[in-house]
């Protein structure tokens, strides 16, 4: 039985559009579930004991701030964390895509969710020929926001014919925190666009260039379009 995995993770808030949450994105991360990644989990959890960190989720956004389980760690230490994962990422077998949306233009968060429904619905029937490959396809979403379980579900469920969806808890599976640093490096990239990154931004990426030569580049060879 070919099975596919959806890992999802969101970046932002169905609130209404304020210069510090201008952006909504949410990550698709797909993995074939007969390609596997038990070595390179192994792998990553060692090196996230031998660099002195506790098993837990990793959360990039923190990492990159400097905040909450991360901030009795040094710059050298988060860095590497970051590092670890992003390596990860280039070894697995692994697609992606982001749905991004600009605030400004949604007059509030029903059309937030409509915007959004339609590009995901969009993607997946561009890709129905894919999707419709697998005998299975499940869906791991932590439940986080009401509006992302809606559109996944209405979306998913009217054109792919066995779905499964599946509770899950961040520290349960690198996958979903893969989506994580998606999410987290896809919102940087249209802040360096846009001129907006922030201080601890900027100090942790570099100038734009190096940004988008080794952070970006790295997770867009995984990209579907």
């Amino acid at each position: 039985m070919r099975i596919l995995s959806l890992f999802v993770d969101e970046s932002g808030d169905f609130g209404t559009y304020t210069p510090h949450s201008p952006y909504y994105l949410f990550s698709l991360v797909m993995h074939e579930q007969d390609a596997p990644i038990k070595d390179a989990v192994a792998n990553l959890d060692k090196k996230i004991h031998e660099h002195g960190f506790d098993p837990h989720a990793i959360h990039t956004g923190p990492i990159v701030r400097n905040e909450g389980f991360y901030q009795n760690y040094s710059f050298v230490e988060r860095k590497r964390l970051f590092n670890d994962l992003l390596l990860f990422i280039r070894q697995i077998e692994i697609s992606y895509h982001c749905f991004k949306i600009d605030k400004k233009d949604c007059a509030g968060s029903n059309q937030m969710v409509e915007k959004l429904s339609k590009q995901f619905a969009a993607f997946i029937k561009d890709h129905l020929v894919y999707f419709s490959s697998f005998d299975r396809i499940v869906v791991y979403y932590d439940y986080g926001q009401s509006e992302i379980t809606t559109i996944l579900t209405s979306v998913l469920n009217s054109l792919i014919n066995d779905v499964e969806f599946r509770h899950v808890q961040p520290y349960q599976y690198k996958l979903f925190q893969v989506a994580d640093m998606i999410c987290t490096l896809e919102l940087v990239k249209i802040k360096y666009d846009t001129n907006t990154v922030s201080n601890s931004e900027q100090h942790f990426y570099g100038t734009k260039k190096n940004f988008k030569d080794y952070y970006y580049k790295t997770i867009t060879k995984k990209r579907m379009e």
